[in-house]
C-alpha cells in the first residue's frame, strides 16, 4: 500500500485487496469463507479505500499529511511521554507489522503501560481472538479507571 500501483490495486479491487491481507497478515485458518464474506460487506463502502489507505499510507509516509491537521500534529509533536494507561495488543503472528516494531515503547509512557503479545494471532487481534481482547481490555479498564473512581 505504500506503493502507488498497491494503493491503486486496493482501490480497483478492495475485496480481492482485503483478502490478500486477511491471507497474509496472520496466520492460516483465523477466518472462514462466510465470515470474510459478511464482513467483505463493508469493503464496498466507497470510503473503505480511502480510509484504510490513509490509515496505512501515513504511517508509513507514502501520502502527506492532511493540511488541516497541522497544528494539531505540531502539538502532539511536543508531547514526549503519554501518561494516559495504556495497552498495547500484538500478534507474535503478526506479518504486517512484526512484534519486534513494538517491543521498548514503555519510555514513552509515564503512566500505566502493558505491551501483550497474543501467541498464534497475526495482525487482526480483535478477530482473531476476541475473546482473549475482550479479557484484556475489561481487565485494563478495570485496573485504570475502577469503579467509582474519576479520572485523572
Amino acid at each position: 500500500m505504500a506503493l502507488d500501483q498497491g494503493a491503486d490495486a486496493a482501490r480497483r479491487d478492495p475485496v480481492g485487496f482485503a483478502r490478500i491481507q486477511w491471507q497474509t497478515w496472520s496466520p492460516p485458518g483465523w477466518f472462514t469463507d462466510s465470515e470474510f464474506a459478511e464482513t467483505a460487506k463493508s469493503f464496498r463502502n466507497p470510503d473503505w479505500g480511502a480510509i484504510t489507505l490513509h490509515g496505512y499510507r501515513s504511517r508509513w509516509l507514502a501520502e502527506p499529511d492532511d493540511p488541516r491537521y497541522a497544528e494539531s500534529q505540531q502539538r502532539l509533536e511536543q508531547i514526549e511521554t503519554l501518561s494516559t494507561p495504556t495497552l498495547m495488543i500484538q500478534g507474535a503472528a503478526d506479518r504486517c507489522d512484526e512484534p519486534a516494531t513494538s517491543e521498548g515503547l514503555e519510555r514513552y509512557f509515564r503512566g500505566p503501560y502493558r505491551r501483550i503479545v497474543l501467541e498464534g494471532v497475526g495482525h487482526f487481534p480483535p478477530r482473531e481472538a476476541p475473546e482473549r481482547v475482550a479479557d484484556l481490555l475489561v481487565e485494563h479498564l478495570s485496573e485504570s479507571f475502577p469503579a467509582g473512581s474519576r479520572r485523572p
